[in-house]
């Protein structure tokens, strides 16, 4: 086993190329949009952020950290997480709305 390890390990350059061995499963498939909706989400809420809203926003960036494990653990801690993603969004929203009352 220890030769398939090192074989892999020479083939690191493969990684995120057509040739990535890996890359087309469906989990590495999730992963990759789970990245670009993270950061379509933050650039979106940054642009009309008030001060009030930073707090939240930090909890907000930060949950990608709740995401580990693989397979069915990881797809758990995705669901946790974007649970936990739509509750602050809309804590968020509700704050956004708070202020342009005040």
């Amino acid at each position: 086993m220890i030769h398939a390890f090192r074989l892999l390990a020479r083939l690191k350059f493969l990684r995120r190329t057509a040739f990535d061995p890996f890359g087309r499963s469906e989990e590495r498939k999730a992963e990759r949009k789970l990245i670009e909706d993270y950061l379509a989400m933050i650039e979106r809420r940054v642009a009309g952020l008030g001060p009030e809203q930073i707090p939240l926003l930090a909890k907000l960036a930060r949950l990608p950290e709740t995401i580990r494990g693989y397979g069915h653990i990881k797809q758990a801690s995705v669901a946790k997480a974007m649970a936990e993603k739509a509750r602050l969004e809309a804590e968020l929203e509700n704050t956004r709305f708070a202020a342009a009352a005040e």
